[in-house]
């Protein structure tokens, strides 16, 4: 239901030239720490939009045993995210009917190895035709096929894209249970499948990601809690059908961090950051993350 800053494309462009494979599976469109606090209660019938501000900052790219890969590699990407959602007065399934759209605007700079590279611009938009949600007691849950369309600046010559230039489809499924009206717990799972890119013939695996939260209510408008996501990707990559670097050049990364949610009279805002463990064939930061929700 949201988009990571989409770097993927810097990493393999810069990585070619260094004769290492960082790939257009260097990071994905998934957007892992997005959702946090209620990621599965859904807002009851109207339209709604959401603002999210997000920076993420890694010093080092990781290769398959967990070390730095290219030299004087730092990476800084700004991104702001629009997204709308959509809820009717329909069921399906017994579920409430929704649709949302999600685009992001990115400003992205790469340093690596002495050479230096910025670029800003829209990146890759998502699109959830199908959303449906259930429950309104202590556990809601929600599901939806979210797309992702390559909508980004893409150039096969260039050191810095912004979009991927191949589309990805996603199951979501979120959760959300209140054991008490303290006490919140919420999850989102995702499951990524990618098509090839025609520019490269290259193919990105398949990934598997959860967002995960607890929060505690201090006072009846003031959440803390802690946040995070694992993101680990099942298959390989693939280029010209052949496995990139032997082993599929698979990534993998954990993250976890501190997070706190206030309640104003007409929208929430909440503030996450996370710090990035056990990263492979990925770079390794940490992402600060603000949300804000509004009813129109």
């Amino acid at each position: 239901m949201r988009i990571k800053p989409v770097v993927a494309l810097i990493l393999a462009s810069f990585a070619c030239t260094q004769g290492v494979h960082a790939t257009e599976n260097g990071t994905d469109t998934i957007g892992e720490g997005a959702e946090g606090f209620f990621a599965g209660a859904l807002p009851p019938q109207g339209l709604y939009g959401l603002a999210y501000y997000s920076h993420y900052e890694a010093n080092r790219f990781n290769d398959a045993d967990g070390h730095a890969a290219i030299p004087g590699f730092h990476l800084d990407a700004n991104v702001l995210i629009g997204r709308v959602v959509y809820m009717s007065g329909q069921t399906f399934l017994g579920g409430r009917v929704g649709a949302y759209a999600v685009l992001p605007v990115e400003i992205v700079s790469l340093d690596a190895a002495g050479a230096a590279f910025n670029h800003t611009g829209i990146g890759d938009a998502a699109v959830a035709p199908l959303l449906l949600a259930w429950g309104a007691g202590s556990l809601r849950t929600a599901g939806a096929l979210e797309i992702s369309v390559p909508t980004g600046q893409y150039d096969p010559n260039s050191a810095l894209n912004l979009g991927h230039n191949y589309y990805s489809f996603r199951p979501v499924f979120t959760v959300t249970w209140l054991p008490t009206s303290a006490l919140e717990f919420s999850g989102k799972v995702t499951y990524t499948f990618n098509t090839s890119n025609p520019a490269t013939d290259y193919h990105s695996g398949q990934l598997f990601h959860i967002d995960y939260s607890e929060s505690y209510a201090v006072t009846p408008k003031l959440r803390v809690g802690v946040n995070g996501y694992y993101v680990q990707q099942t298959t390989d990559d693939r280029q010209d059908g052949q496995s990139v670097d032997g082993d599929g050049f698979r990534g993998r990364v954990i993250g976890v961090g501190p997070a706190v949610r206030y309640q104003f009279a007409k929208c929430s805002v909440e503030a996450r950051w996370v710090k990035e463990f056990e990263v492979r064939n990925r770079p390794d930061g940490n992402a600060l993350w603000i949300k804000a929700e509004f009813a129109f």
